[in-house]
């Protein structure tokens, strides 16, 4: 008996250090965020354990593809000519500063007609890379039936439009190679084809100069170019006299006119 009491005793005894040893805090709940990396689509949800639902966030990443490759659009835009002889680019030159009664090699390609009028003393289709470009897809074989492009000027003129000033002009083009899209000479024969020495003279605007004449069945389909953009490609003489007890610098354009026209297809 006095065994089996002194067990109850140290039971009792146990179990009150067991509650006097038990935490006084509360248990609180987790407020730090999980974020949990879902390997599949490469996003990440953050999750807030402890606040309402309503505050759970999800941060998405650009889309990808299935393998995990970003893919993107781009466009490829052309016109497709079939049967018709087109005018594509024609060049604009710069000599830049010369006296009258004097004679300049070109400078470059780029051109400020700021102030002049469009179409009237500025022409408005001019390239500043020099290129002169002809496309023929009258034929698709090699005999093609031919054309001539031409071009007047008209004579050096003042932004204040006062015809008195006009100056005459001779715009000198040199013969250049006819290239096709890769560079290589239009002519289906051994001898190279290229554009005609041209003089283009501002007091015969009545009678343009020729700077191409293709002849049928000598050149193959497609681009045909020529690039006026070194210094011996073009010249020019400015009129007028040099009148030098009177100071001044005059910025002057003056407008070229190409003409392009089809030789027929076929001849009676």
């Amino acid at each position: 008996m006095m065994k089996w009491f002194k067990n109850v005793v140290r039971l009792l005894l146990l179990i009150s250090l067991s509650l006097s040893l038990s935490p006084l805090t509360t248990a609180q709940a987790a407020t730090k965020a999980l974020q949990v990396q879902n390997e599949t689509n490469n996003s990440i949800t953050t999750t807030y354990s402890a606040l309402p639902e309503s505050d759970t966030t999800t941060a998405t990443s650009d889309s990808t593809t299935d393998d995990g490759n970003t893919t993107a659009q781009s466009n490829v835009s052309v016109t497709v000519l079939s049967g018709i002889l087109t005018l594509e680019a024609v060049p604009n030159f710069n000599f830049g500063s010369l006296m009258a009664n004097s004679t300049g090699k070109l400078k470059s390609n780029t051109t400020d007609t700021t102030g002049f009028t469009d179409g009237s003393t500025a022409g408005i289709d001019g390239n500043d890379d020099g290129l002169l470009e002809v496309i023929d897809s009258r034929n698709m074989t090699s005999d093609m039936p031919g054309f001539t492009l031409t071009a007047s000027m008209g004579p050096l003129k003042t932004i204040d439009t006062d015809t008195s000033a006009d100056l005459d002009a001779i715009l000198y083009l040199s013969a250049i190679p006819l290239l096709n899209g890769d560079q290589q000479n239009i002519s289906n024969s051994s001898k190279d084809l290229s554009t005609q020495a041209a003089t283009i003279d501002s007091t015969k605007q009545d009678a343009p100069a020729t700077v191409m004449n293709l002849e049928k069945g000598s050149y193959n389909a497609g681009i045909v170019s020529a690039k006026f953009n070194t210094p011996d490609s073009a010249k020019l003489h400015v009129g007028g006299t040099n009148n030098g007890t009177e100071q001044s610098a005059k910025k002057r354009n003056a407008v070229i006119t190409w003409t392009l026209s089809a030789k027929p297809s076929v001849t009676q």
